[in-house]
Parts: C-alpha cells; sequence; structure tokens
C-alpha cells in the first residue's frame, strides 16, 4: 500500500502563475505620425475583427496587432479607409447610392438630377392631389350606381301606381 502522505500534492503559490510583469504587458495606445483623434483611431481600430480588416488591407496580423498596441505608428492611409468605412455603414441604404455630375444614381439604375430634387416637395403634392382625386372618384361612381339603381326601382314603382289608379 502506497503511502498517502506521497500522493498528497504540496501547496503551492500560484499567485505569480496568473500576474504579468509589466515586459509582457503591451499597451493598447495606437500611435500615428500625422494629426487627429486618438479616441477615434483607438474606437476605429478596436471595433474592427483584426482578422477581417488585416485581410482586407493586405497587412498581416502581426501588422494589425503593432498598430493597435501602438508599437508601430498607425498609417494615415489606414485611419482614412477605417473612417470612411464606418462612414459607409452609418449611411445603411443610402451606401449603393452614387453620384454622376450633377445626378444621383439610384441602385436600380434611376437618375435624379439636382433640378428633380428640388422638385421633390411638388412631386409629393402631386402625388397625393393624385390619390384624393382617385379616392373622390371612386367615391362618385359609387353613389351614381347608387342614384342610377335608386332611380330604375322608383321608375318601376311609379309605373306600377299608373297602372293602378289608371282612369279608365
Amino acid at each position: 500500500m502506497r503511502d498517502l502522505q506521497d500522493l498528497h500534492c504540496q501547496p503551492h503559490d500560484h499567485r505569480g502563475a496568473f500576474s504579468f510583469d509589466t515586459t509582457m504587458r503591451k499597451p493598447l495606445a495606437p500611435t500615428t505620425t500625422f494629426e487627429c483623434d486618438k479616441l477615434e483611431l483607438a474606437r476605429l481600430l478596436f471595433s474592427h475583427d483584426r482578422k477581417a480588416s488585416a485581410a482586407e488591407l493586405g497587412v498581416t496580423v502581426r501588422q494589425w496587432s503593432a498598430w493597435t498596441t501602438g508599437a508601430k505608428p498607425v498609417p494615415r492611409h489606414v485611419w482614412l479607409y477605417l473612417k470612411q468605412k464606418k462612414d459607409m455603414e452609418r449611411l445603411g441604404d443610402w451606401q449603393h447610392v452614387q453620384i454622376d455630375r450633377n445626378r444621383l444614381v439610384l441602385p436600380w439604375g434611376e437618375k435624379i438630377g439636382l433640378d428633380e430634387l428640388a422638385l421633390i416637395r411638388e412631386y409629393r403634392r402631386t402625388h397625393q392631389l393624385a390619390q384624393e382625386q382617385a379616392d373622390l372618384i371612386e367615391r362618385l361612381m359609387m353613389e351614381r350606381d347608387f342614384y342610377k339603381e335608386n332611380c330604375h326601382r322608383q321608375a318601376k314603382f311609379g309605373l306600377m301606381l299608373n297602372n293602378l289608379f289608371k282612369p279608365s
């Protein structure tokens, strides 16, 4: 039989196993060689998936990590690209609209000029008036049909009364 004392684990001090010394700790403070809002730069870098963003920019994940830790300064074109990407995401459905000279080109191929954009309020008003006119015409047709049917009924009733009370 084995000695239970030998099987018992000796207590170890595990405090050092989870602490990091200062050489291993990397500051998460991206730097640049140009003037920009550092907080916005950090939001742009940390709000994107690093693997996907690195692949999209054509750099390695190590390069992306060097930018986020501040080991290497973030290039201006990367900052501009991330800022533009964030602005495009904020546009929502409008991100597929393009501008061609003085026209907006919509995703389904329709083009709207600046002079037409000034008339949008009038277009909306004419559309509303056309809807109201269509509703009025429909209501008038229903009333016409009602009165037409009512007149035929009254005429038949009148003929019947004339035949009953006709002086002979």
